[in-house]
């Protein structure tokens, strides 16, 4: 690692400004370092709002995220349209203050008016100035697929998607790197760009693996008793929780015993709870709400025979490769991303997405059969050896060193 290697690197999650203290989020806080571990600086910068943080954000301070190794850069809220109005150019010239004094540039890309993520790509290309963009998901699918039911809602929901759509592919058609996360991700994004990239994102280390002895009593257990499913994520539209419900519905239908457990806070929360309580299902679910303890998280999973998931955006939620390196297999809907988690050790079921019956079906199909359950858990044990915190961000970090000059071309519009 250079003395001069450094890196500018925008966030998708917002910093807290509280009581004269800094909070990022946990995950993120976990980032910041991995990008320390490979760069001599990195500078990171994302809205910063002036509240009290939610759980799952943590001061900075205390969890080391200090300059001069890693400079955090609070930016204000573009998502507000007067204030991005009235600080976009300020903004704008921060961040090619900061482009010409590091060596990379990478931006996250959220696509809506006011995402300063799309702003530093733009003034990056405006003034010649080598970058990257990364994509953990399809924005642009999620603004549609969150909308309400309502036509208003809809109509808001289209035009969103319509901006969306736009700025992804203009960053992408001006990029010089694209990190597109998940083979889901990729296979949407790479025709519109350049110089795509595959890369993946996770915080487990491989220490966080499932042991030998814990891996043996769960294929032990899952030989009988209740089929006991879970899923960890937010309660929003674009996971399917109301799909997620329906298929659990199907087996009490089919007269299966099963335990299930969601661990996860949003706007669809109380939605799931309430159509719970119609199918007379409730009494077998616990919605644990946000969980910010991460054993808990892992322990939720390794108890489980299977991860239950209905997504219904293209996406490539770290969940699915947590999952495996709990043991646990991966049942739910098909997109390319779940499709090669799985197909590296048949580690899980996949179905068509939106199909609730045939979910049900393969559900109820390893009820039946506990040895081909208790086989799929091992499976699910040996996938995703390569994919750890250590490896993926060694190589999302020398793809941006093979990938991005490290200088500037002559400026011409400075």
């Amino acid at each position: 690692m250079s003395e001069e290697d450094s890196v500018l690197i925008t966030l998708g999650a917002p910093f807290y400004r509280w009581d004269n203290r800094l909070f990022i989020e946990d995950q993120t806080i976990s980032g910041l370092h991995a990008w320390a571990d490979h760069f001599h600086r990195v500078v990171a910068a994302s809205i910063c709002l002036a509240e009290k943080p939610p759980a799952g954000w943590s001061d900075a301070a205390e969890a080391g995220i200090a300059a001069p190794r890693i400079e955090i850069v609070e930016l204000p809220d573009g998502y507000d349209r007067a204030t991005f109005r009235k600080t976009r150019d300020a903004v704008a010239a921060q961040f090619l203050e900061i482009m010409r004094r590091v060596t990379y540039r990478l931006f996250a890309i959220g696509g809506w008016l006011g995402d300063w993520g799309v702003l530093g790509a733009d003034t990056a290309r405006k003034h010649g100035i080598p970058h990257g963009i990364w994509f953990d998901r399809v924005e642009s699918q999620v603004m549609l697929e969150s909308a309400g039911p309502g036509l208003k809602d809809r109509l808001k929901g289209r035009v969103k998607w319509a901006v969306g759509a736009w700025n992804e592919r203009r960053v992408l058609k001006g990029a010089d790197l694209a990190l597109l996360h998940g083979r889901t991700v990729y296979d949407r994004f790479a025709p519109l760009t350049r110089n795509p990239q595959i890369v993946e994102d996770i915080h487990l280390t491989e220490a966080d693996r499932i042991s030998a002895e814990d891996l043996a009593q769960k294929q032990a257990d899952a030989l009988g008793g209740p089929l006991r499913l879970v899923y960890a994520g937010r309660a929003t539209a674009m996971k399917g929780p109301l799909d997620w419900v329906e298929v659990l519905a199907g087996l009490s239908a089919r007269g299966i015993d099963w335990q299930a457990d969601w661990l996860g806070d949003g706007d669809m929360l109380a939605a799931m709870q309430a159509r719970a309580g119609e199918r007379g299902v409730a009494d077998r679910i616990t919605f644990h709400g946000f969980v910010s303890d991460r054993p808990t998280v892992l322990a939720a999973l390794r108890r489980a025979h299977a991860l239950l998931f209905c997504h219904l955006t293209d996406e490539s939620p770290r969940i699915l490769i947590e999952s495996l390196h709990a043991g646990t297999p991966l049942v739910g809907y098909r997109d390319p991303f779940a499709r090669d988690l799985v197909n590296e050790q048949e580690a899980g079921r996949l179905v068509t997405r939106g199909q609730i019956d045939a979910l049900t079906d393969a559900l109820a199909a390893l009820d039946a059969d506990r040895a081909v359950l208790a086989d799929l858990i091992g499976r699910a044990a040996a996938s995703a050896r390569h994919l750890t915190r250590e490896q993926v961000f060694a190589h999302r970090c020398e793809i941006i060193k093979q990938n991005l000059k490290r200088d500037p071309v002559e400026d011409h519009n400075g």
